[in-house]
């Protein structure tokens, strides 16, 4: 009695063990994606009225420029929240445009967050990968090998 009674409790322990480690692996990762802790320095820069080489040596590159108008910078910062096989959650994403005049200072900063974005016109398009498309070659010879193994 006594042995039956340990078992049925460490049946009972390794049944609660793996329900925390299965609700444990499904509360995901968060990844931090572009400039980081660019709030500290943002707010700094009009203000000091820094060139765009200063700006560069405290952010690093812009993450894009625009093709159109010269005088603007834009620095990316997103947060993806990663739950197991499914897709990623986008939970933050913020646009710092940095304005400059003639003279390259900066002299007015926009923000966008993922609430207006639909003030920045994003291109759509995707770029296909190279590499992952299978050759003629190779999905003859992976039929070749499938009928061979099955028979």
């Amino acid at each position: 009695m006594k042995i039956l009674f340990n078992l049925n409790f460490i049946k009972l322990l390794l049944f609660i063990l793996f329900t925390l480690y299965l609700t444990a692996s499904c509360t995901g990762r968060v990844s931090n994606h572009g400039t980081l802790n660019i709030e500290k320095i943002i707010n700094t820069i009009v203000d000091r009225k820094l060139e765009k080489a200063e700006i560069e040596a405290l952010l690093g590159p812009p993450t894009t420029k625009s093709a159109f108008e010269f005088n603007k910078w834009y620095y990316i910062k997103s947060s993806l929240l990663h739950k197991s096989f499914y897709k990623p959650e986008l939970i933050d994403h913020i646009v710092y445009e940095i304005i400059f005049n003639a003279q390259n200072e900066a002299i007015a900063i926009n923000t966008y967050t993922k609430e207006n974005l639909n003030k920045i016109a994003y291109n759509k398009d995707k770029t296909e990968t190279k590499g992952n498309e299978t050759t003629l070659f190779q999905q003859i010879f992976k039929d070749v090998l499938k009928s061979s193994v099955t028979k």
